[in-house]
């Protein structure tokens, strides 16, 4: 009974150990906000809260496979963020994207000048094709 006590408890403490290795003790959790389909590829916004904020703010798209929902290299990717405003052109905002730390995944800088509803247009060139996806996203 002892023997099998000793081995449940380090594999508790083995599963303690990987959990906490596997994201930073201060890496928030990311939220989905909108998952556009293109062809074979979803592609998915993240982020630290419920929503983009207003001014600067950090956001993850990533690249997955339709068919097994793993992330896929797409290469250079370009995001462009724009708002629609009523009786004139639409309010530009500040999107630069760069590849994270995993192939597939890619940290996105804004700099969004007020809240409202803002269209993310995304573009991608590389392996994968080339492809663009336009994703609603809310700032508050």
């Amino acid at each position: 009974m002892s023997r099998r006590l000793c081995q449940g408890s380090v594999f508790a403490v083995v599963c303690l150990v990987v959990a906490s290795c596997s994201r930073p003790a201060d890496a928030p959790a990311l939220t989905e906000l909108q998952r556009a389909k293109a062809g074979d590829l979803e592609v998915v916004l993240l982020a630290k809260g419920d929503a983009l904020k207003t001014g600067r703010d950090e956001a993850v798209v990533e690249f997955r496979s339709v068919a097994d929902r793993r992330l896929v290299d797409v290469g250079t990717v370009t995001v462009n963020a724009s708002m629609p405003m009523a009786g004139m052109g639409p309010m530009l905002g500040t999107a630069r994207a760069k590849p994270a730390d995993v192939a597939g995944r890619y940290s996105v800088e804004t700099d969004l000048g007020m809240a409202g509803t803002w269209r993310l247009g995304v573009e991608w060139n590389g392996p994968a094709g080339r492809g663009s996806v336009n994703l609603p996203g809310t700032v508050r």
